[in-house]
């Protein structure tokens, strides 16, 4: 607890040898270590398994080429909507 306590005022005294402009920054920063701390044990992740997930499917060089006109066929083109 000790050990804690001093770590706290450490904190607390850097943070008051910071310059004015600095602060926006470090309440930004606790703010996302304050929701790290919070989200860590409400949403748990699990790893989803994907061995074997194109088992059995066969990409030919068609395959490849068509998909490539798909994606880059209006590269560049300007869309009005």
């Amino acid at each position: 607890m000790a050990t804690t306590l001093l770590t706290r005022q450490q904190i607390i005294q850097t943070i008051q040898d910071l310059p004015a402009e600095a602060l926006p920054e470090i309440a930004q920063f606790i703010e996302f270590v304050r929701f790290k701390a919070h989200s860590t044990g409400s949403t748990p992740y699990t790893p989803v398994a994907l061995g074997g997930l194109w088992a059995g499917v066969t990409i030919t060089e068609a395959d490849i080429q068509q998909a490539r006109r798909e994606m880059w066929g209006n590269f560049g083109e300007r869309v009005t909507l």
